[in-house]
Parts: C-alpha cells; structure tokens; sequence
C-alpha cells in the first residue's frame, strides 16, 4: 500500500530558504554598490544639449526607479527566505504536537 498523507522535505526548506536570503543580499548589492551614484550625475554629463533636453533628468529618473527596484526585489525575497524558514519550523513544530499526542494517548 502507498504511502498517503504529507511529506515535507525538511532540507530542501532550509536549502531554498538559504538560497533566496542569499540572492536578496546579492541583489541589494547591486543596488546599494554597483548602482550607486547613478542617481547624482553631474549636471553637463550629457553636454549641454543632454541637460537641455532634459537627458540628466530622464536618466537619473530611470536610474532612481532602477535602484526602487531592485531594493523592493531584495526586500521580497528577503521575505519569501524568512517566511520558508517559518513555514519550516512551524512544520517541524506541528509534528513535534502530533507525536506528543499521540504518545499521550497511547499512555491514557
């Protein structure tokens, strides 16, 4: 007879909860590191004609958006980590509660 009810693979949690926390940090990286400073260009870093058409400001503008971005992305799987870690131990916990109960009544 198969195996029925619900099985959790406990490591792949902790695998996938790692792995996500672990991007959301490289993420973030980005946009704290690597994007930093695009938002203050100097003013003629397009040339006159750039700041006159208004070139600076657009850039700045999509460099802004890209920078909430990826803080929001980073936020995000900061979250889905956190919660996969919760979902694991609450899980774990859950099963600890059955078994005792069912020691108990077994005892009774």
């Amino acid at each position: 007879m198969a195996e029925q009810g619900l099985k959790v693979d406990l490591d792949a949690l902790t695998g996938y909860a790692s792995a996500v926390s672990g991007l959301a940090s490289e993420v973030g990286a980005v946009g704290t590191g690597t994007l930093n400073g695009t938002t203050s260009l100097p003013g003629d870093c397009f040339g006159k004609i750039g700041n006159e058409v208004g070139l600076n400001a657009a850039f700045q503008t999509a460099a802004q958006a890209q920078m909430d971005a990826l803080k929001a992305a980073s936020s995000g799987l900061a979250g889905l980590g956190t919660a996969v870690a919760k979902a694991r131990e609450a899980y774990i916990a859950q099963e600890e509660a059955h078994k005792a109960s069912l020691n108990k009544a077994a005892r009774a």
